[in-house]
Parts: structure tokens; sequence; C-alpha cells
């Protein structure tokens, strides 16, 4: 049985006759034979744009090499001195199709083309090798009467194919391999399949959303679901695409896997997010991605400021303060700056990915979208959760269509989710199937006393449980409150392991202390959210919701008993 990616549970084709044919090749093909179903990518050859290439099956073999298989469905008519090919349906509708052949045979080269411009492929050094194509009319029992000058009756197929599919993928494999006397083809070998898997059907992973020095001391990883997969492999057949989800659902990881995956094709990428904290997190996973930047929209804007200042002497936040005197810096002047510098300097990058895009003012989509390569239709993918607007921006993203919709939590405990799902809004999240304790109250009478309570809960969690000081974050609901509760824990004392710090000064051995707006899109395995006294459960709804979400497998809350009482019994989604 020969192994198809993707397995049959995942398998979803618009054609039956497509569906036909992959149960045809894995049940009748030895498992020495790799499957590839819908195979998508973007290539960029040498000094050309990027290019879309798409084929119905790549059929892969360490000895024999490799074929590209389309599929037609209907009843087919030919007609080689017009050139005209038509599909009949089952309903008796007639449509105009390309012609396979032709589609096939670029689809071949296209696939090569891929390959060459892989570092992966590079290092193989496999030279010439077996690369042929071939096409099947699965609802057809006559397909050789499609024989033509580009389609000899080797290459084709049709439903009797479907029962001794071994015969004719043989068959074909003989019929593209060099002659015996004359041949100077290589085999690309076990490793060859491997490298073919790692380019087109690459299973990702990706660290936990922690420091890196978080995830060396941790060793751990997280996979990626088989529903975010799914929502990889359609953002191949995307040029432009929103992702929503509710917290936890994976958006920071699928975002930062699709930045890695257009950097590695060779596409100039940008990862562009809002807070800074996320940036400076995203920027270290990310060091050694070559063709690939990371930055905060406001960082962007900073760089190519400068760069305007330097090489044309032009302060262009000046410029835009006068032509819209009305505006603010970080709202309006920055991003029309940022569009002023591209002018300037043309656009730079093939694609961008942005995360935490429903906090990107309607200002920040422009300048965007001119640092394309390709403005009208260039790689443009935005990550947003709706309920994360704690910045209340509102934002005129440029795509079109709904956005594909992730449903499942893959980061929080079951009982975490439970509480801060209670100030969602929106489709259903799946809730993890990861059993956990309880969220837990911190209750006392004011803040002095708060803070002590927080000082014996991290020195028990370090000096007794072995906790790491860093896997611990304190979160401020109300960024006003952040000096005040900073100096009352200072007046406690915790383990000497141990520190407080901000989120940039974050580093083993420090308890991060921070607002709930400034910690967005990143998480720690232990949250206390503290700064609950005199919130609203419905006025507050988007803090609370993200300040609990930010905790992956303990969650306490601190405050008055009246407080935690209303906010644990909320329910305001």
């Amino acid at each position: 049985m020969a192994i198809c990616i993707p397995p049959p549970e995942s398998m979803h084709a618009e054609s039956a006759g497509e569906r036909r044919l992959y149960d045809a090749l894995r049940s009748g093909l030895s498992d020495e034979y790799l499957v590839l179903h819908s195979v998508a990518w973007i290539a960029k050859p040498r000094g050309a744009g990027p290019r879309d290439g798409e084929v119905d099956f790549l059929i892969c073999h360490p000895r024999r090499g490799l074929l590209i298989v389309e599929v037609k469905g209907g009843r087919i008519a030919l007609d080689y001195a017009g050139r005209n090919w038509t599909s009949t349906d089952r309903n008796d509708v007639e449509h105009v199709i390309g012609n396979p052949f032709e589609q096939a045979k670029k689809g071949k080269f296209a696939i090569l083309e891929k390959l060459k411009e892989s570092p992966l492929w590079q290092k193989l050094g496999i030279g010439r090798f077996t690369l042929g194509h071939g096409v099947v009319f699965p609802d057809v029992d006559d397909a050789d009467r499609l024989q033509g000058p580009d389609a000899p009756r080797q290459i084709i197929g049709d439903r009797r194919t479907l029962s001794a599919i071994s015969a004719w993928v043989e068959g074909l494999h003989d019929f593209w391999a060099e002659p015996t006397t004359a041949s100077s083809a290589s085999v690309i070998g076990t490793r060859g399949i491997e490298t073919v898997r790692r380019i087109f059907a690459r299973v990702g992973t990706t660290r936990a959303l922690l420091s890196a020095r978080l995830a060396e001391e941790e060793e751990r990883r997280i996979t990626l679901t088989e529903r975010q997969s799914v929502i990889l492999d359609m953002l191949s057949r995307h040029r432009r695409v929103m992702v929503a989800g509710g917290a936890g659902t994976g958006k920071t990881l699928i975002a930062r896997q699709k930045a890695v995956r257009s950097a590695e094709h060779g596409l100039s990428t940008l990862l562009l997010c809002y807070n800074r904290g996320l940036a400076d997190h995203l920027r270290e996973l990310s060091a050694d991605v070559e063709g690939l930047e990371v930055a905060t929209f406001h960082q962007l804007c900073r760089r190519w400021i400068e760069r305007a200042r330097i090489e044309f002497g032009r302060d262009l936040v000046a410029e835009a303060q006068h032509d819209y005197p009305l505006g603010n810096e970080y709202d309006h002047h920055q991003p029309i700056a940022l569009a002023l510098a591209v002018d300037l300097f043309g656009f730079s990058y093939d694609a961008i990915i942005v995360d935490e895009g429903q906090d990107f003012g309607d200002e920040f989509w422009m300048p965007i979208e001119l640092l394309l390569s390709d403005h009208a239709d260039g790689l443009l993918y935005v990550f947003l959760d709706e309920n994360q607007d704690i910045y209340r921006r509102s934002a005129a993203i440029p795509i079109d269509g709904a956005p594909l919709f992730l449903d499942r939590n893959c980061r929080n405990t079951a009982p975490i989710h439970a509480a801060a799902y209670r100030y969602y809004r929106g489709d259903t999240i799946e809730a993890p199937a990861i059993a956990g304790k309880a969220v837990e109250l911190l209750v006392s009478p004011d803040r002095a006393r708060q803070a002590a309570a927080i000082s014996n809960l991290v020195t028990k969690l370090v000096a007794e449980e072995g906790v790491a000081p860093h896997d611990i974050g304190v979160l401020l609901c109300n960024a006003r409150d952040r000096q005040d509760c900073e100096r009352a824990l200072l007046r406690t004392t915790i383990p000497k392991q141990a520190n407080w710090g901000r989120l940039e000064g974050y580093r083993p051995g420090s308890v991060t202390v921070d607002s709930v707006a400034r910690f967005k899109g990143l998480e720690r395995p232990i949250v206390i959210l503290w700064g609950l006294d005199g919130c609203d459960p419905v006025i507050d709804r988007e803090i609370l919701y993200v300040g609990m979400s930010r905790a992956k497998s303990l969650l306490y809350l601190c405050g008055t008993k009246d407080t935690c009482d209303r906010l644990v019994k909320a329910s305001v989604g």
C-alpha cells in the first residue's frame, strides 16, 4: 500500500475522479511509493517574479523517479486541429477545458524548477533523473481515442486503468525512462523522496510562544493540529487570506510557519505584528531564516523614515504632520510617512504576513500594500482575533471574503479555556482535551496584601514546586496601575534566584510583571491576573479575555473576594 499525503481521513477532493484515482494509487501501489495529492507551491526562478504551481498528483519512487498525473473527469471531446477540449458532466453540461496534456507537461517542468531552487534538493547533488507525466480520464472507457501529437497512448489512463493501476504506473515509468544502453539518469533514492516530501508536504512544527531561552529549557514543541495543517495547505493556494480564531487556536504559530515557508521558497517575506514583545519573540525564533524580516508596524515605519532622513535629508513625519495636522503620530503620521518612503525607495517584499491584524488601524493598510512587489496580487495573509481588539481599532483589512476560521484551542487547559472563553463572543471554539487544575483565586482586601499573596505564591512555586521563575507572568489589567503594583511587589520577598521584571527585561529568573495589553500574543505556563478590582465584566471584556487566555497550565485571579466571585461567575460572551 502506497504512502499517501494527505492520509485518507484528511483527503478532500472536489473531483470524484481524483478521489477514485487516489484510492486506486493507495491500494494498488507498494509502500515504496509516495503519492502526494493536490500539490501546490510558489516558485521564484532567478530573475523572475513569484509563480504559482499546482498538480493533481505527484507519484514518487526512489529508483524509478517522479511522475506528474493530471485528472480530467466527465466525457471528453477534443479537436487537435482547432486546439479545443471539452468535458461533459453528469448533468450533460459541456465545459471548455484546457489541454490536460499541456497542463501535465507544464506541471512537470514547474516541479523540476521548484526542486532545483530548493537548497535542500541542491545539497543532494542529484543530477538528471527520470521525470514524466500522464493524464487519467476516470469517467471514460475508451481514452485511447484521445491520442494526439502530444498524447501518446502510453501516457493516457481511463476507467480501466483504475483496476490495473500498478501496471499503468509502471508503464508510465518505462515510457519516460532513459534507454538502458545510454542512460545517464540519476536515482533519487530514499533521501530524494524524503526531500520531495519536505519541500511539497512538510509537516510544520514550531516552538511554544515563549522566549528562545524558555524553549531551550522546556524543550517542548507544539505540533500543528490537523486543522491547522489544513489551513496551511489552503494558504498555499491563495494569495490573499484572512485567518481568524480565538485565543490559543494557533494563529501566531501558523503565521510564523507561513512566513518561514514563504522565505524558504525564496520569497522576500515580512512578518508584521503590533506588540513589540511579540515581535521580539518571533524575531528570536526566526533569526536563522534567510529572507524573513520580523517587525512591529511602527518599527517598520521608523526604519524606513530614518532611511529617508539619511539618504534624502527628508523628515517624512514632519511632512505628514504638515499635510494632515489633525492626526496623531502613531495612528496617522507614521503610516503616511511610511507610504511616502515607499514612494521614494520602491516596494520591498514578495509576501507580507500580518499577525494581530485586529490592532492595525485603517491607515496602516495602504503602506503595507504598497510594500508588496505586486500591489494588486501580492501575497498578503492576515491573522486576527476580533475578541482581542483591546486597542479598539477599526481595521479596513484589504482582503475580500470571509476569513478562514480556526476552531480549536490548543494552548490552554480545559479549566482556563472555560474561564477565558466566558468573555469571548463569536463562533464556537472547541475546548482543548487537556485536563488541568481549576482556576485558583488569591483573595485579599487591598493592593499591599494582594502583592504579599502573589509573592507567597511565587515563592511556593519556585522553592517548593521547582517552577522556573521565567515561566510565571503577573499581568495587570490596568496599565495605569503598573508602577504602584511594581512598588508593592518590590516590598515583598521572593527566592533569591528570582526577580520581578518587565517584558523587555525577560530572562531566566525573571518573573514578568507587565500589562495585559503589552503581553498580547504571548503566553506563560503560569499567569497571575492582577489589578482586577474595578474591572467590569462587560466594559473590560476584551482585557479579561486576553489576560486569562495567556495562561497555558495554571491561572490565578488576584483581587478582593467580591471582584473574584463576580469575574468567575460572569457570563458576558
